[in-house]
């Protein structure tokens, strides 16, 4: 060939060509092609013929797009003069194909050229699928189709420098490649809410109108298209710069109007070590295996509940399925099964008129109901998921743990009233009402339920309703009404003896005291300037007592008269603030000599201290510990007497009798005859109660004896079914 610019020129090889041609066509001899295709310019027909010749194979073709690169009144020129004229970016750019200037006249752009390389690599991919094809043609050619086929950028495919009849072996894959109609994903997706309805094509104004008509907008008074803007749009918190950006541009650029009126964001799900999700790193438990040990319901209330529901970022772990498990799904479930068993022993089933009991504990768990109905109803309203969750928590946990467990003995039909004011029906009693009152909460909090957990709440419900082909998913949701004065009351009143208890127990557990152990005294304290009504009723009283187990109550309205205040002050939080200071603001915290600010925070010798950086606590006095929450302090008398200790022991008996019956089989109704060995002045005082809490009548038996172990003593029991 010859040192100058030939491009579609019709020159023909020369002597010179022609010898590298045969020397090529030797070199490839032993290879196997399925076809030769070339260039239509003279030059390399030439060549491909020469080359087909020695290896016994006819040219397949000639394509005109194989063609060197259109140099328009450049070819024919030497290329030293072209490259003079026209000095590359490089120096090192010994090539006209690929020189960044265009010639006058027809010449081709560098940008037509790679199109049309790109059309000959798809025509081969389309004519040659799988084959291997022996391609003659040009240098500017070569460069293209390996700037196409290995992703070169412009200097390093004008760097190139192929020589004459030198050979490339070039492997064509299909590419990803771009929707010729997708002018950018993300403004597809902006233009989404109106797109998708072929809006404004499908859409056109005016009377007989045989498309949809338009509405007038609100920004320029143009025309919108139908559902738009969107009630709410749904992602995650990335988004923000994706998604939820082109929506907005777009709607502005073309109505004037934005493109949702709410967007609703979840936050990212991490691992639980704060990293991203990787399948690699297997840092995260498999989300099948989580269900199927948990259940669906779990995992979608785990998740529900959680900070990615509020747009922030969640580690996840299974240890909030687990949480989730025992503090709501295993409670409820337990509650649904203790009512089950209790109602098919009283041989109670539901009817369509049932009147509601007028017992304090049945009015109150109603009144907490509907006032949780009330509360979720508001927050689903707002999308506040993560709020309505918590709310399902405390309320399942004061069904199970406070108004079933205080009802147990109505349940079971132990100290019926027969009296007309229980229900207004002489036949009905306490355990109707008790029976009455938990299968309507039981419904209720099924359905306010549901949607976070579809598939228990359904099992529920449809053991508990009698109706073909029915679903809690298809009833209405509860409705919603204002609470009266007296209900706020009564919720206030059970909250309050609720806290009570649990800061009872809370020093019974600090203090390794069992709760079946009964204790002297008790004293609560609550500040005078308390709101609500915290004076106790003679059946709250009761309640307080049979809740705490202990014989005395006692109300103060000073906590300081039960317990010395005392500040604890983190020395680590203030000491680099306070300096040398920081010894002496410690002792006078802990000698009680500070105050409590409105705003929470805490003044101590002229020091401010912020609620981080001390906690308040409570010092009983000696043979009484102490616990509070609120302001309210309660006072437990720990010391246990040899009356009290004995009493207790009856308690470990009466557990111990109930367990053996469990295990043996044994309904609850039934009755049965027991002697006790061991003991002797635990029988002497509680034979009555312990016979009347275990079902039993005191008998000599030829039932099986077991031995347990109470309080260090051995105790033999024997029982058999009367």
């Amino acid at each position: 060939m010859q040192d100058k610019g030939n491009g579609w020129t019709d020159d023909h090889l020369t002597d010179r060509g022609r010898e590298q041609a045969k020397a090529t066509a030797k070199k490839l001899k032993k290879e196997k092609f399925d076809a030769i295709i070339c260039s239509d310019l003279p030059r390399a027909k030439e060549t491909a013929d020469i080359i087909a010749c020695e290896l016994g194979l006819p040219v397949s073709g000639a394509w005109l797009e194989l063609r060197e690169k259109h140099s328009g009144i450049w070819e024919g020129m030497p290329l030293k003069d072209i490259l003079a004229d026209h000095p590359p970016i490089d120096p090192a750019f010994l090539t006209m194909a690929f020189h960044h200037a265009t010639p006058e006249g027809d010449a081709e752009t560098l940008s037509a050229f790679m199109n049309r390389a790109d059309n000959v690599r798809r025509k081969l991919l389309r004519e040659f699928p799988g084959k291997r094809v022996l391609v003659v043609t040009h240098g500017g050619m070569i460069r293209a189709l390996r700037t196409l086929t290995e992703n070169l950028t412009f200097r390093e495919a004008a760097g190139l420098n192929p020589s004459n009849a030198e050979v490339y072996s070039l492997p064509l894959h299909p590419l990803m490649e771009r929707i010729p109609e997708v002018l950018d994903c993300w403004f597809e997706s902006g233009s989404m809410p109106y797109a998708q309805q072929h809006y404004p094509f499908a859409f056109q104004s005016g009377e007989g109108s045989p498309f949809l008509p338009w509405r007038k907008g609100q920004g320029d008074g143009g025309a919108l298209p139908p559902g738009f803007p969107a009630d709410f749009i749904a992602e995650g918190i990335d988004q923000t710069r994706g998604w939820f950006y082109t929506l907005s541009v777009l709607s502005t650029a073309l109505f004037n109007e934005p493109a949702f009126r709410n967007c609703i964001v979840n936050g990212i799900v991490l691992a639980e070590d704060g990293k991203k999700m990787s399948k690699r790193l297997k840092n995260y438990p498999e989300p099948t295996e989580v269900a199927e040990r948990h259940g669906a319901d779990a995992v979608r209330f785990s998740l529900m509940r959680s900070p990615a529901v509020r747009g922030e970022d969640l580690r996840f772990s299974e240890k909030l399925v687990e949480e989730t498990v025992r503090s709501v799904i295993l409670p409820l479930w337990n509650t649904y099964s203790f009512f089950v068993t209790y109602a098919n022993a009283a041989g109670w089933k539901p009817t369509e008129i049932r009147r509601k009991s007028t017992h304090p504990l049945d009015r109150w768990i109603r009144s907490e109901i509907q006032d949780l109905v009330n509360r979720m109803t508001l927050q689903l309203d707002g999308y506040d998921l993560s709020a309505t969750c918590a709310e399902l928590g405390d309320t399942i946990d004061a069904l199970t743990n406070w108004y079933v467990r205080l009802s147990r003995r109505r349940f079971a039909g132990k100290g019926i009233i027969e009296a007309e004011e229980a229900s207004g029906d002489v036949e009905r009693g306490e355990q109707h009402d008790a029976l009455v009152t938990l299968y309507d909460v039981l419904l209720t909090l099924s359905q306010v339920l549901a949607p976070f957990c579809p598939f228990i709440t359904d099992a529920i419900y449809l053991n508990l309703v009698s109706e073909e082909h029915g679903s809690i998913h298809l009833t209405d949701w509860p409705e919603t009404r204002s609470l009266t004065q007296e209900e706020s009351a009564m919720i206030a009143k059970h909250t309050f003896l609720r806290l009570v208890v649990s800061l009872g127990n809370s020093i019974r557990s600090k203090n390794k005291i069992k709760t079946r152990q009964p204790l002297a005294r008790v004293t609560v304290a609550v500040p005078r300037n308390a709101k609500g009504d915290f004076a106790l009723t003679n059946e709250e009283r009761a309640l307080l007592l049979q809740e705490l187990n202990v014989k005395e109550i006692a109300l103060a309205d000073d906590p300081g008269k039960l317990a010395q205040i005392i500040a604890l002050v983190d020395a680590r939080k203030v000491g680099s603030r306070l300096g040398k200071q920081v010894q002496e603001v410690i002792a006078a915290g802990k000698r009680g000599d500070f105050t409590q600010q409105e705003d929470g925070t805490v003044l101590i010798l002229d020091e401010i201290l912020t609620a981080a950086e001390v906690q308040i606590q409570y010092r009983g006095a000696e043979g009484t510990d102490v616990a509070a929450e609120g302001g309210i302090v309660v006072s437990l008398d720990t010391r246990i007497t040899p009356e009290l200790e004995c009493e207790g022991s009856a308690r470990d008996l009466i557990r111990e009798i109930q367990k053996l019956r469990k295990d043996s089989g044994l309904a609850f109704t039934d009755r049965i005859a027991l002697s006790v060995g061991g003991l002797d002045d635990v029988m002497e005082s509680f034979k009555g109660a312990i016979a009347e809490e275990t079902r039993a009548t005191w008998k000599t038996n030829e039932g099986k004896s077991f031995d347990v172990e109470i309080e260090g003593k051995k105790v033999t029991i024997t029982f058999e079914k009367l």
